[in-house]
């Protein structure tokens, strides 16, 4: 045999020729001169190779790595098969060092998350010694698990590496606790804090930050102010940073403790020494904003430019969008203008356009919003989903129903899909229009672009043939509806029942009413009091009677258009004692009658002599604040 100078070389060929004489050899393997074990061998092949926890512990770490590299589940498992037999008791190649690298390693490269079985033999190495050797890697195995879904396994590796002698470091500690966090498992949290102390281990800024964070989402604002007081004790070393001071800030503006947030604001710099940033400015103006104290947020903008803390686009979008929330749209509009010159850095972007644009078309100035949607175009910024849906809704709240739809044209030309909101919202428009025909070219046009109409694109259109008494569509149209899987709601069957009783089909408007119960779809005030209604105009008074009684029976309260409806009902038949009867209820009930009720009842129970009764009725119902103006009674 011909020598050759490279040892490893040479020891290949030793085993391959050993290999080749041999009637029980296994796959051929090379060794790297690095000592760790390669493969030329199908990873197949050792998925037929029966496991043998036996076999030499250099030929098992061989069969691991090559497993582990391998990201079909069948290896995994194999590899899992491998690690149990060498972990047995009567084993005779017990893991070692290289088992711990290939191991560790090789899981971390994996994208899939680890089941239970193979968390339990990771335990089980651990508690054997075997763990990550460095704290790197063994942060880097918990934020796995963590990320994975397996927080309770990452606790159990992490308490078997504990126990097992393996250093523990905070940043490891860390990272469990933010993943206990995530989890809201507070208790876990609360006991990790516990060992930390006992194990010698010094929270870092980031422990406590962890801490903090988690009591403000808790809503424990108090523990965690306390929290940041016990930072500033001299022993422990750990200074709170610009992040705590922003978590706490945040915490305490969102609770509706702005002055709480306030006061913390200035004792960060006074008495920790530490400077507020961009965004701890903009938790406290975004939260005057809300709470519509814009004179304090005002005052927060002078004092951040006076300290040379730069404002960003959020500061600038912030303040648009206070304003425009209190009906400040010119004022707002005129900030962006003077802090485009004032910070030529900070330049306003597509939210803050979508809220400008959106305030002005709400406020129905539909050419100042097109304008800025121009303007938006100009400066270079790109328009998004949302700046075309506000311009179609606005646009359709306007009755600017074709410059809506040419919207929907230019967004697909800029590569945006219109989404079942933005066509559900321009049918209603047409519909409301009595543009029918329009709104089934949009219908067609939704389809094709492959949405399903939902319950509101169907009670849109049964709604619109309802009132254009075309009930034979509208009927078709709720057979499609179901055939489709959609399920009517309550309010597609208000619609028709509403559309049968405007037309005088009262018989049709109580089948589709008893329909409702095949379909489990439960009936409401407003569509009982629509059949009462038009049962009292129709003089049938009994009915009218009856379905009042049945609504309360199920548990539906009249309203007091109800009332006001069975009143007129009850007058146009000199009903009176039970006029009577129903309006001691309604004063039982705690149901304020409106001007419509106190009409109908002052005009009637005047003109027959009872005035007493309505003097009684209206001391019950003082309370309703209804103004009855010199009502004579």
């Amino acid at each position: 045999m011909k020598l050759v100078k490279n040892p490893c070389l040479r020891l290949t060929a030793l085993r391959r020729l050993h290999a080749a004489s041999s009637s029980t050899a296994v796959a051929p393997a090379d060794v790297d001169c690095d000592g760790g074990v390669g493969t030329r061998s199908d990873v197949k092949h050792l998925l037929t190779e029966k496991p043998s926890h036996n076999a030499s512990l250099r030929h098992l770490n061989y069969q691991l790595r090559s497993l582990l590299g391998s990201a079909s589940p069948a290896s995994f498992s194999a590899a899992l098969s491998i690690l149990r037999g060498m972990l047995s008791p009567d084993s005779t190649s017990p893991p070692d060092a290289a088992t711990r690298s290939i191991v560790f390693s090789g899981l971390a490269k994996r994208s899939q998350p680890l089941n239970e079985e193979s968390l339990a033999l990771l335990v089980e190495m651990a508690k054997m010694g075997f763990f990550p050797h460095d704290a790197i890697m063994f942060r880097q195995f918990i934020n796995k698990l963590c990320r994975g879904g397996a927080t309770s396994g990452a606790w159990d590796f992490f308490h078997a590496v504990k126990d097992a002698g393996g250093s523990i470091e905070a940043t490891v500690c860390d990272t469990l606790l933010t993943g206990l966090a995530a989890i809201r498992d507070f208790a876990r949290m609360n006991l990790l804090f516990s060992e930390m102390k006992g194990l010698g281990v010094r929270p870092s800024v980031v422990t406590f930050g962890i801490l903090i964070n988690h009591l403000c989402k808790s809503g424990r604002l108090d523990d965690a102010l306390n929290v940041l007081d016990a930072m500033s004790n001299p022993d422990l070393g750990v200074p709170p940073n610009t992040i705590i001071f922003n978590t706490l800030i945040d915490g305490l503006c969102k609770a509706g403790r702005l002055q709480d947030g306030l006061s913390l604001f200035d004792r960060m710099k006074s008495s920790h020494a530490c400077d507020p940033n961009t965004v701890t400015y903009n938790i406290l103006i975004y939260a005057f904003c809300k709470a519509a104290e814009l004179d304090m947020a005002h005052e927060l903008l002078t004092r951040m430019e006076k300290e040379r803390v730069a404002a960003n686009v959020v500061t600038l979008t912030t303040f648009v969008n206070g304003m425009c929330r209190h009906g400040m749209i010119g004022s707002a509009l005129d900030f962006v203008r003077k802090k485009k010159v004032e910070w030529p850095e900070v330049k306003a972007n597509a939210i803050t356009y979508n809220i400008l644009i959106g305030a002005f078309l709400h406020s129905n100035n539909v050419g100042r919003a097109t304008a800025l949607f121009d303007e938006m175009i100009k400066e270079g910024v790109s328009p998004d989903s949302t700046t075309y849906f506000t311009l179609i809704s606005g646009l359709t709240q306007a009755g600017k129903l074709d410059d809506a739809y040419s919207n929907v044209s230019l967004m697909k030309k800029n590569g945006f899909q219109v989404d079942l909101k933005g066509y559900n919202t321009l049918i209603s428009g047409f519909c409301k229009k009595k543009r029918l025909d329009k709104a089934f070219e949009i219908h067609d046009e939704m389809c094709k672009a492959g949405l399903r109409p939902d319950v509101f694109t169907y009670t849109s259109l049964i709604d619109a043939f309802c009132k254009a008494g075309d009930f034979s569509k509208a009927d078709k149209f709720l057979g499609q509806m179901v055939d489709a899987g959609c399920k009517p709601d309550v309010v597609t069957y208000g619609t028709l029942i509403n559309g049968y009783c405007k037309a005088g089909e009262l018989d049709q408007a109580m089948k589709i009413f008893r329909s409702m119960d095949v379909s489990v779809v439960p009936a409401n005030t407003v569509i009982y009091s629509i059949l009462i209604d038009s049962y009292c105009k129709n003089k049938k008074i009994d009915a009218a009677i009856d379905l009042f009684k049945e609504m309360q029976k199920q548990d539906i309260l009249p309203n007091a258009r109800t009332y006001t409806s069975i009143f007129k009902g009850l007058k146009d038949h000199n009903m009176s004692d039970k006029a009577f009867e129903l309006m001691d209820e309604m004063s039982s009930h705690g149901c304020k009658p409106d001007y419509g009720t106190m009409d109908v009842l002052t005009g009637w129970l005047t003109a027959i002599g009872e005035t007493e009764r309505l003097r009684l009725f209206v001391q019950q119902t003082t309370s309703s604040n209804i103004d009855l103006g010199n009502l004579d009674v």
